[in-house]
């Protein structure tokens, strides 16, 4: 009976896993402009009735000034910061050939020592190993022009997809007015409409998921803004061209589960070292120490032991996202194997053996 009710279980949380990958990878593109007006009818509502009680203005028009009002917060800040973004980006594009040209000696130095090493070693593995290197080394310096193509490509496709931008813009523009003076009503009627028993359940799964993605998005939001502060701050007094660049992006690779700072920082440290420059080998050694202390510091007071997943879990979901989705898979899977383990914990609390697991958890024992 126990190992039914414990298959039961997994399938459920097996089968919201997959209509939550089914959500994320076809309906939520689909339906993303409808979602954002929702998000900003619900971030408006409190504002709009607050304005219509001390203005006594009509709803409508309360809801058109709040929305318009967040809309210009939002963009204002957005444009500046993709303004600097762009900046720093044109800046670094700019000097790229550079930057590489910086990198052939001690690449050669390298490369020359790798050669060395592949001497010592017996005619046909020397010889193999001597091919791959050089290989190895002739993609390395192909590296800037697939990077220019790339470019080229993103940016195409990005002029190919800009009509379809502006239509999902102007849907979610329009959504936002629409559902902020509606709010009320369309709550009313999915009170009155939807089943007693359905709303239950809806809002069970509401409120695990505010408690578990919600709470983990929300904190790991703020260990990225402590990472990026410290980054930018520890890049800005090393002296590093495009410091708000290099920290937005090796804050973004120290989000991703198993991956970190050290990713970026020890192979820059590294290579510091190699071209002499031990100043800021050193520096960049501090500056991942102070980055990684500060996140083991501040990640367990902010995520907590329960939203945490086993390291062989994390590494199987980010394997096989990889492999399903890409690189937006290594997110979504492990935010999908954290929101299985949730509703399982949430369903074996239900049952009665995990009531009495967790009554007895929380009883002290009697001394004989």
């Amino acid at each position: 009976m126990r190992a039914r009710k414990l298959g039961t279980i997994v399938l459920i949380a097996v089968c919201a896993a997959g209509g939550l990958w089914l959500f994320a990878a076809v309906l939520f593109p689909l339906l993303l402009p409808l979602f954002i007006g929702l998000a900003v009818a619900a971030m408006a509502r409190k504002p709009v009735s607050m304005l219509e009680c001390r203005t006594k203005l009509p709803r409508g028009l309360a809801a058109f000034l709040c929305v318009l009002a967040i809309y210009a917060l939002a963009g204002t800040g957005l444009f500046l910061l993709c303004r600097l973004l762009c900046r720093e980006v044109g800046g670094f594009l700019h000097q790229l050939p550079e930057l590489a040209g910086r990198l052939e000696e001690p690449a050669k130095a390298l490369q020359d020592r790798l050669y060395a090493i592949a001497d010592k070693f017996p005619d046909g593995v020397g010889s193999g190993l001597r091919a791959g290197l050089t290989s190895f080394f002739e993609s390395g310096a192909g590296f800037g022009a697939k990077l220019y193509e790339r470019l080229f490509t993103l940016a195409s496709g990005f002029l190919g997809k800009l009509p379809d931008l502006v239509l999902g813009a102007v849907t979610a523009l329009l959504s936002s007015f629409m559902l902020t003076a509606e709010f009320d009503d369309l709550t009313g009627a999915y009170r009155r409409h939807v089943p007693k028993s359905w709303q239950e359940k809806l809002s069970f799964a509401r409120t695990h998921l505010s408690s578990t993605l919600g709470a983990w998005l929300r904190a790991q939001g703020k260990l990225m803004g402590v990472t990026f502060l410290i980054l930018t701050a520890g890049f800005l007094l090393l002296g590093v061209d495009y410091a708000l660049l290099f920290a937005l992006l090796t804050t973004f690779i120290d989000a991703l589960p198993v991956f970190g700072t050290g990713t970026v920082l020890l192979p820059w440290s590294l290579l510091e070292f190699v071209r002499g420059n031990a100043r800021c080998g050193v520096g960049f050694l501090l500056l991942y120490a102070a980055a990684a202390l500060t996140r083991q510091a501040l990640e367990p007071r902010l995520l907590g032991g329960q939203i945490g997943l086993p390291p062989a879990v994390t590494l199987a979901a980010l394997y096989v996202g990889y492999r399903v989705m890409g690189v937006a898979g290594m997110i979504v899977f492990p935010l999908l194997s954290v929101f299985c383990c949730q509703i399982y914990r949430a369903l074996m609390e239900k049952t009665p053996e995990g009531q009495n697991a967790s009554s007895r958890a929380g009883k002290p024992e009697r001394a004989n």
